[in-house]
């Protein structure tokens, strides 16, 4: 007999300023309800309420779903997902499993399963990508969107803001480096360049009014290549005269980071503009780039009288919860299979 599965969904973190919910619960189709390894389907009350601005217990209580309190549901789920977890496996049973992003714990307890989000693939688009492939996106829109929104608070004269004919450069054309560049574009942003691996000729999804060039990573620089076979190092060729950088170049098993401002080069970046960095490893990409906290994502980096500002925040989707959590909510029901898949190990659950 197969066995079934209690499966929870907290509504949200409790870490400060955390706004995004796993779940919109008009996603939760008939199919998704009746799914064979699913007993039950148990959410936190007061459900999305954070997000969404009312809760969602009376729409989940009519389809069939349990509500509960926060608790409860952790002692009662076999598998709970919480995007953000704070302390919910200290009232889950012992052998049951937690998802969700785990990059801000230290040490996580052995006694339950944990499963990284950003660990589960799925193949989508013709090739393999992570679970929440369309979160990247989300994050590279709002971390632009939320580092500009604090610069016009923190410092209205940033030429990220205040500089006429605006320059941004934009490292890497992922999920990320895509969902930058149309932000960039939709904030009015002049001239936006983009860097990839790949010759221009071959970039898909290229978008009008933007400049494609590429990158190469060699002995502890980044190089622009021409077409003639030369190379020269970013920093010097466009990033100092940028007025909006933006990390969107994931580290790979091969080169696990990159450098596009050598230690040595930091003067040359242009007084108070700002490094965006979605990918908020420390180490890469320059030396400065480390995590930032939700409640103060942006800050001053300074160096011998020279300053420049930094956006390395660990969530920032969160800017636009509602927008995040829709995404969010596909990812997970679409690829339900592949979810429990990971649990059980079966890959054949969706048969």
């Amino acid at each position: 007999m197969t066995k079934q599965y209690s499966l929870g969904f907290i509504s949200h973190s409790q870490f400060q300023k955390e706004m995004r919910s796993p779940i919109w619960w008009e996603h939760l189709t008939a199919e998704k309800q009746n799914h064979p390894l699913i007993k039950e389907y148990i959410f936190e009350q007061e459900f999305g309420s954070h997000t969404f601005l009312e809760s969602a217990d009376t729409h989940l209580i009519r389809l069939g779903c349990k509500v509960l309190d926060r608790i409860s549901l952790l002692n009662l789920s076999d598998i709970v997902v919480s995007l953000k977890p704070k302390d919910e496996w200290e009232y889950m049973r012992p052998g049951s499993t937690l998802i969700g992003w785990f990059n801000h714990l230290q040490s996580p307890p052995q006694n339950i399963k944990f499963l990284e989000l950003e660990n589960l693939n799925i193949q989508a688009e013709g090739r393999q990508q992570k679970i929440l492939y369309r979160n990247a996106y989300v994050a590279g829109e709002c971390g632009v969107a939320q580092t500009l929104a604090e610069l016009e608070r923190l410092d209205p004269s940033s030429p990220a803001i205040a500089q006429s004919g605006r320059l941004a450069v934009v490292l890497g054309y992922g999920n990320i480096g895509r969902g930058a560049t149309v932000e960039l574009l939709s904030q009015g942003v002049e001239r936006v360049v983009v860097f990839s691996q790949r010759h221009p000729v071959a970039v898909e999804d290229k978008l009008a009014g933007v400049e494609y060039r590429q990158m190469e990573y060699s002995f502890g620089n980044t190089y622009e290549l021409f077409s003639e076979g030369r190379k020269r190092p970013l920093i010097d060729v466009i990033l100092a005269q940028a007025d909006i950088i933006v990390n969107a170049t994931i580290p790979s098993k091969l080169q696990q980071k990159w450098t596009f401002v050598p230690e040595n080069s930091f003067h040359q970046l242009k007084p108070n503009m700002v490094f965006i960095d979605p990918i908020h490893k420390r180490g890469h990409g320059a030396d400065f780039t480390h995590v930032t906290e939700l409640a103060e994502p942006v800050k001053l980096i300074c160096k011998t009288n020279h300053s420049i500002w930094y956006n390395g925040c660990n969530a920032m989707p969160n800017y636009r919860p509602v927008y995040a959590s829709y995404t969010i909510s596909q990812g997970l029901l679409d690829h339900l299979d592949s979810l429990l898949e990971a649990v059980t190990g079966d890959r054949k659950v969706n048969q």
